[in-house]
């Protein structure tokens, strides 16, 4: 069975220049060069959030130079950790008129698959939310082409993953069911997929699978129970996502040596 399309998704890079590096470029540099092995290439990539660790212009400018060798367009989303106005300056995908701090989302086509991003960042928080006006407005891009193979994509995973200390900072449970009634009416959705929980993990939602990509650089423990969010150096990796000709998407996690 052919691949129609492919969309390579790297999560979580939380670049940051100088001594509060960490390895983070290094690593967002490796994935990189594990997306150009790929055979075939991918159609696009996307950036699920968390671009830059402290939402600098440095730290922005250097991810563009690592993300620069990719000659397929690269699509991004606002992290909790990237402040909106700050992206918009670096990555122009948002163009549309827009109050300022407004929300950052949008929807683009990638062949045979249309992504839809929704923003579900707080400013100045490290939790999300799905509210009303995101709703509103996710309904609409889905009804606009409810024939068309969809992925949606947002910075905070809407499952749960056993771990208090990644949950405490996801989703709150009405908006992951408000949402899961969305997905539950628009069956063109194949996938949602997300990043900020820094692991690669698995669900569904309104019976459409959810998929959460691994981080670049550091992975949360799976601990399950643990109060607490603990992140250290562990295998890095990112999530391939596959239409076939069937026009059901398989997704893949790669392992980024």
């Amino acid at each position: 069975m052919a691949a129609l399309t492919l969309i390579a998704q790297l999560s979580d890079p939380h670049v940051e220049v100088g001594p509060g590096d960490g390895g983070s470029t290094a690593a967002l540099e490796a994935a990189v060069g594990a997306v150009l092995a790929l055979d075939p290439p991918p159609d696009a990539v996307l950036v699920s959030g968390d671009l830059t660790n402290d939402s600098s212009a440095r730290s922005f400018e250097r991810v563009r130079e690592l993300l620069a060798p990719l000659p397929m367009p690269v699509h991004v989303l606002p992290g909790n950790h990237d402040e909106r106005e700050a992206l918009r300056a670096w990555f122009t995908e948002d163009e549309a008129p827009h109050v300022h701090g407004a929300p950052f989302q949008y929807a683009v086509r990638c062949r045979g698959v249309r992504l839809v991003v929704v923003d579900t960042t707080l400013p100045g928080r490290d939790d999300g939310r799905l509210d009303a006006g995101a709703r509103a407005w996710l309904e609409t891009e889905l009804a606009a082409e409810p024939g068309t193979p969809t992925i949606v994509a947002m910075h905070h995973s809407p499952l749960v993953t056993g771990i208090p200390g990644l949950d405490d900072f996801g989703l709150p449970a009405a908006d992951r069911a408000a949402l899961g009634a969305i997905l539950a009416g628009s069956p063109q959705v194949r996938r949602v997929v997300g990043g900020h929980v820094h692991l690669a993990a698995f669900g569904v939602l309104g019976g459409c699978a959810v998929v959460s990509c691994p981080s670049t650089h550091l992975q949360a423990r799976v601990e399950i129970g643990a109060p607490e969010m603990d992140l250290a150096p562990g295998p890095a990796g990112f999530a391939l996502h596959a239409l076939l000709d069937d026009g059901e998407i398989v997704s893949h996690v790669q392992p980024v040596a």
